[in-house]
């Protein structure tokens, strides 16, 4: 996607995914402040990426390994760069896991970073929260799990139809989202990439247990194209 098209959102199998471009900053940003009190903020990052254009693809994720970040394949697809921003300052990432079809990726990042959150599983009815970013500072949502589900839809570039295993959630997100880990009982349970278009508050997510195998790369894998 060029610099002209690069829109807060694109369509993937009926389904709104949520993701967020802006201007690249003329300088380098101020560690934000946090606004939310629960535990796994500290783990929670916002995903920048650069590569694709000269606009700043902007998403989320959340330290769940030693050093590991879980996020979407659509925010860092392409990208040249990568960098993670949490409370305790910024950090550059090396993607060590991509999977456009599932829309999955992990990053490498500094383990000093952050303590890592362990991945679990949720139940319907199951209650718990998610960090997102609101300029460039970590706001907590709070987020409950409607279903189990298995979505048929697109991958990131448009070029199939496969399923994707996840949950349906009561939970409202906008532009710059995708990637957000939901996190319930002190469990990653999610990573949300969608937001229905015909409920409001209703997202999509992926379960965070299909990341389970994949938190040991060490090297940078290809990113293959812009989405």
């Amino acid at each position: 996607m060029n610099a002209q098209l690069r829109a807060l959102c694109l369509i993937l199998g009926g389904v709104l995914v949520s993701c967020s471009s802006t201007a690249a900053p003329a300088s380098a940003p101020t560690t934000p402040t946090t606004t939310t009190t629960s535990d796994f903020a500290k783990a929670a990052v916002q995903v920048i990426a650069n590569g694709c254009s000269s606009i700043e693809v902007h998403g989320a994720g959340l330290m769940v390994g030693a050093g590991r970040i879980a996020t979407v394949a659509h925010v860092v697809a392409g990208a040249k760069s990568v960098e993670v921003r949490g409370v305790r300052g910024t950090a550059e990432a090396t993607v060590v896991y991509f999977d456009p079809i599932l829309d999955l990726a992990v990053l490498k990042v500094d383990p000093a970073l952050a303590a890592p959150v362990a991945i679990g599983s949720a139940a319907p009815g199951d209650q718990g929260g998610v960090i997102v970013y609101r300029k460039d500072a970590p706001v907590e949502l709070p987020a409950s799990v409607q279903r189990l589900v298995n979505i048929r839809t697109g991958d990131i570039y448009l070029q199939g139809k496969y399923i994707r295993p996840g949950y349906e959630l009561n939970l409202d997100i906008q532009a710059g989202d995708s990637g957000a880990v939901v996190v319930i009982g002190g469990k990653a349970v999610a990573l949300v990439w969608a937001t229905s278009r015909q409920a409001k508050a209703r997202a999509w997510a992926m379960q965070a247990s299909l990341l389970t195998d994949h938190l040991t790369g060490e090297t940078a894998v290809d990113l293959g194209e812009c989405a």
